[in-house]
């Protein structure tokens, strides 16, 4: 069987490329990244397309059993052209490999797009959801950023024209019937790194709240920010350590001027974006996860904290709730609710064995659902089940 991935990859994880050298670290897809290997090592000829406009040409090599295909592309409004451009490079790539079956991640973006309108039998992975996104933070935000508008069209657009469709959550299978979408929908979440499965690590002497991910408006840190400084008279040697890449905007506008109000800006650390294992190293080293999100389809850090052992607050939005049995192996609160936040972060610090039973509980489930070798198999089983019925697009 032949497989083309047409999907987001980092060109900055081939630094002895020639023609790739030079991009900068972006997003680590680790989704993508860890399924890859192990879906060349069944047996199946898979090929990565994807698009660089850092890369100085196109750039095809094999790696670890993957066949990559860095295209490159100018640099170039490529949403406010409707991402004609980039579908074109891509459906060229594909019509080169002739794979047997084309899978596009993501919907919102010129991937999912150039898999569904490929002419070969597809299916899609639905990761954050635009529409509810843009929902949650409210229609002006289009006016900030108009190039949503042709987001919100191309999902709108991909989904629709998708044969098949794996869906981590209900909420997420919700949105495809909402778009009328008659693809079928399969449930498969998505697996971790088996380096996030490590024994639970003692909690530190001081407490320490964590965040990660992509520090902008849509993730809540300015409620975050808030909460803490509600718990800090009652934790007087609290931390909160932020990891992830930084709008610099709203770090400059919202955050700080938050941080400076409250007299807190020591005790919050921003790290910036950090590799895969210093982030293990840095939940083994917390008290607690907060994940503070305004919408959230299927976050990937719940489950790699949860792996790692680090209890977790959330937000009960989107499909966060599928993940959480609040009580049970983690915790969940109201949107937008920095007073609620606190409180459970407070509770989880001042009660340790709480915090530990939660923690055992949560890795107990991301170890069922989360490893490489329990979903790269339904995986490979959905693309026998989609050739097998002769699936057209």
């Amino acid at each position: 069987m032949k497989v083309a991935w047409i999907c987001e990859y980092p060109a900055a994880a081939f630094p002895d490329r020639a023609a790739l050298r030079g991009a900068p670290a972006s997003h680590p897809v680790p989704w993508i990244a860890a399924q890859a290997p192990l879906v060349a090592a069944s047996g199946i000829e898979l090929h990565v397309v994807t698009l660089s406009r850092y890369a100085r040409a196109d750039d095809v090599f094999a790696r670890d059993g993957v066949h990559f295909h860095f295209l490159r592309i100018p640099a170039i409004p490529r949403a406010l052209l409707a991402y004609q451009w980039d579908r074109h490079r891509l459906q060229s790539a594909v019509r080169e490999i002739q794979p047997d079956l084309v899978h596009g991640f993501g919907t919102e973006s010129s991937f999912g797009y150039a898999a569904v309108s490929a002419g070969r039998p597809n299916v899609l992975m639905i990761q954050g959801i635009v529409r509810r996104i843009v929902e949650a933070r409210g229609w002006h935000t289009l006016l900030r950023q108009p190039g949503l508008v042709v987001a919100l069209a191309c999902e709108w657009l991909t989904v629709r024209r998708a044969s098949h469709i794996v869906c981590e959550t209900a909420f997420a299978e919700a949105f495809v019937r909402a778009c009328g979408s008659h693809a079928a929908t399969h449930l498969i979440r998505t697996p971790i790194r088996d380096l996030w499965f490590a024994a639970p690590a003692p909690r530190p002497s001081s407490p320490r709240v964590l965040c990660v991910g992509w520090v902008v408006p849509a993730k809540g840190v300015d409620v975050l920010v808030t909460a803490f400084a509600h718990m800090a008279a009652r934790q007087p040697t609290a931390v909160l350590d932020i990891v992830g890449p930084v709008d610099a905007a709203y770090r400059a506008t919202v955050l700080q001027p938050a941080l400076e109000r409250s007299g807190l800006a020591a005790r919050v650390h921003f790290h910036g974006g950090l590799p895969p294992e210093a982030i293990v190293e840095r939940m083994r080293a917390s008290t607690v996860l907060a994940l503070p999100t305004r919408m959230d389809t299927a976050p990937n850090v719940l489950a790699e904290a949860r792996a790692a052992g680090l209890p977790v607050v959330a937000t009960r939005v989107g499909g966060i709730p599928e993940f959480i049995e609040d009580g049970q192996d983690g915790v969940l609160v109201p949107v937008d609710d920095p007073r609620a936040l606190a409180d459970a972060l407070t509770r989880l610090i001042e009660h340790p064995s709480e915090a530990d039973a939660i923690a055992a509980r949560g890795q107990a489930r991301a170890r069922r659902d989360h490893r490489l070798a329990t979903q790269v198999p339904k995986l490979l089983a959905l693309y026998d089940e989609i050739l097998a019925a002769g699936a057209q697009p």
